[in-house]
């Protein structure tokens, strides 16, 4: 109607000509991208795409099926590496992402501080960046392999469609759990590197990390232009994974299956410390290709890896207590253990435990992490029905479920409170140098008393546990690169994979999914670090204490009843504890935000009394009635050590509470 109207109205050929095009624009908004290669091409325009390189693997005359008859054709299998150089220039120059890593970069760069809380303040990467100037940025980043299946894992196609995914990932990323922040780098079906090897899949990936380190990338930001160079800092993975990507055992029954020493088989089912003069190196790694004897040196032969400028594969200080700790020394010592005061000492029933580990008062915290109950079966098997995450909150409250049942040094009892002890220091932080050497101690002490007690060998992940407080001096605390996140990153991919029927050519259709996402992630606001809702915003009841102690009036900001920072939920009546000579426990009454620019946190909070710390149940007792000795505390939210925590109370009656600073 509006056109009849125009055409009618106007005379002028170009004014009728101007609207004719701005109302083709209003009628078609999205004429731009309504097909995948008109959308394809804006994305490009607007560089926020670039070319996925889909290289080749392998290329051959062999027989193929071809309308149901078996014929001679060319067979191409291809790999798809995506566009890192972009990637990376893209991400840094996104938002303030450049500026907040350079400044924590240098933050730790000048801390002169002797406790290591990040991998740059590591032995390792303090080698890695001596070769450079001074004047040069180095930035590192980490380099991530593993397998997922995108078939029925128990249908029939199973396996054959198994993908190997590369993904890198920033340390000095703010928050760098977080899946926005882990991003692709290659796919390459599992398949493929098992017929092919190494070399011919991930030749392309190698050489692209090159050029990220020796010529670095410009960086375009509102502060200026930066010159980047980008080191690979360490490789992680599971302890298969990473053993079959360096070129090292792939079979942990091998007389020689430790990619960080030379002990023997048989040497490390009773070993109780890393001996320094087998840990492998640059110079006796060299002699081990050379000899080209697997059996006698555990190395198949040199790693493409170690074609990367400044890494090599003996300097690969990388463990992951994810697949360590909680799928396998927390196993092993967990099912021994509970059998023993089933069977052996008879001092519960496997009923029991289950009762109590059904009924047990986990909070709202932990609700989602609940295990299934423990059959005898799985005892026997040395293996419990639980994931990872579901094994480290059974094995936080352990102590509490059953502790009570447990008569006081109870041999059995304390090979578990040095289990746990081993925990809570590994997810720590912050580690010092007296917090390594203890870390030792611990280690060397529960191996030695899991050998005795159960009359049994050292497992291959009891023998990664000797090389931890190297790994820790050369690579900062392990929370930092184990693998739950990255695991977490397959989701992704696989439930890209399940909304497309086709499994031609699969790894170039996720990796274009992938990049469409990343293209997104450019596009959109980052994530906010603080989320509220305004049905959880209140009315304080503590007004003059705030303005009193925060020097504010009541404009300059609110309070809340719940409140998310960094993915950290923060509610009235959870628990924040602080150390403060000694430890402290809070009960959060308000949660307090302040409307500047920097929208600190101030939690509002009364003071628990704390009656002492039990070392049968590593944990500290709480009053029964929680009496408060100091009321209406505020703090920065910084000032808590770790998340909030829950009070549990056990079946004597009374009420505990086991910190999680390590969280």
């Amino acid at each position: 109607m509006l056109k009849n109207v125009v055409d009618d109205e106007i005379k002028e050929p170009i004014k009728v000509a101007k609207f004719h095009r701005i109302a083709s624009v209003i009628e078609n908004p999205f004429l731009y991208c309504n097909t995948e290669y008109r959308l394809v091409n804006w994305l490009i325009k607007n560089e926020l795409l670039f070319k996925i390189n889909q290289f080749t693997i392998n290329n051959e005359i062999c027989p193929v099926q071809y309308n149901g008859e078996s014929v001679y054709n060319e067979k191409i299998t291809k790999g798809v590496l995506l566009p890192l150089q972009f990637q990376f220039k893209k991400f840094f120059e996104n938002g303030d992402n450049f500026k907040e890593q350079y400044t924590r970069l240098n933050y730790y760069k000048n801390n002169q501080c002797t406790s290591i809380e990040h991998f740059v303040q590591g032995s390792l990467w303090q080698q890695k960046v001596s070769i450079f100037s001074n004047e040069k940025i180095i930035f590192p980043f980490f380099l991530y392999m593993d397998e997922f299946e995108i078939n029925n894992p128990l249908g029939s196609h199973a396996t054959f469609q198994s993908i190997s995914a590369l993904y890198y990932s920033f340390p000095l990323s703010e928050n760098n759990s977080k899946l926005s922040t882990i991003f692709l780098a290659a796919l390459v079906k599992h398949i493929d590197i098992k017929s092919f090897g190494n070399d011919k899949c991930l030749q392309s990936l190698v050489n692209e990390i090159n050029i990220l380190e020796n010529e670095g990338i410009d960086i375009k930001t509102q502060d200026g232009d930066f010159h980047v160079h980008f080191v690979l800092g360490i490789v992680l993975g599971d302890n298969l994974g990473l053993n079959s990507l360096l070129e090292f055992s792939k079979s942990f029954s091998a007389n020689f299956f430790c990619r960080f020493c030379k002990a023997s088989k048989a040497s490390t089912i009773t070993m109780l410390e890393e001996d320094s003069s087998l840990l492998r190196n640059a110079h006796n790694y060299s002699d081990d290709v050379a000899s080209m004897n697997f059996a006698e040196t555990g190395v198949y032969q040199e790693s493409l890896l170690n074609q990367v400028t400044g890494f090599h594969v003996t300097q690969n200080f990388c463990i992951d207590i994810m697949h360590d700790l909680f799928e396998g020394v927390c196993h092993y010592d967990l099912c021994n253990i509970i059998k023993y005061y089933i069977v052996t000492a008879k001092l519960f029933s496997l009923e029991t435990l289950n009762n109590r580990k059904m009924n047990f008062n986990y909070g709202p915290i932990e609700i989602g992490n609940i295990s299934p109950p423990i059959k005898m079966i799985h005892l026997e098997k040395k293996h419990l029905k639980m994931s990872a995450r579901e094994v480290m909150t059974f094995v936080h409250f352990f102590p509490l479920m059953v502790g009570d049942l447990i008569p006081e040094n109870d041999e059995v009892w304390n090979l578990f409170l040095l289990l746990i002890q081993i925990i809570d220091i590994l997810l720590s932080y912050t580690f010092t140098d007296s917090a390594i050497s203890h870390l030792k101690q611990l280690i060397s002490h529960h191996n030695s008393m899991y050998i005795t007690l159960f009359n049994d060998t050292l497992k291959p992940k009891h023998h990664f546990m000797i090389h931890y407080p190297t790994i820790i001096t050369n690579s900062g605390p392990p929370r930092h690169y184990w693998c739950f996140r990255y695991e977490g990153k397959h989701k992704e991919l696989k439930m890209y994979a399940r909304s497309t029927t086709s499994r031609k050519n699969i790894t170039l259709t996720l990796a274009k999914k992938m990049q469409l996402k990343f293209a997104h992630s450019l596009m959109v606001l980052p994530d906010k670090k603080i989320i509220v809702n305004d049905k959880h915003k209140i009315q304080s009841n503590y007004t003059e204490n705030i303005n009193n102690k925060l020097n504010l009036t009541v404009l300059q900001y609110a309070c809340y009843t719940e409140l998310m920072l960094n993915g950290i939920v923060y509610k009235k009546d959870y628990f924040l504890t602080k150390n403060c000579d000694k430890i402290c426990l809070f009960k959060i009454c308000e949660i307090v935000l302040i409307n500047k620019p920097d929208s600190n946190v101030y939690v509002m909070a009364n003071e628990i009394k704390l009656n002492h710390f039990n070392s049968h149940f590593e944990s500290f007792s709480v009053d029964y009635n929680e009496e408060v000795v100091n009321r209406n505390c505020i703090s920065n939210v910084d000032e808590f050590s770790g998340p909030p925590i829950n009070i549990s109370k056990i079946s004597s009656g009374q009420k505990m509470i086991r910190l999680k600073e390590f969280y």
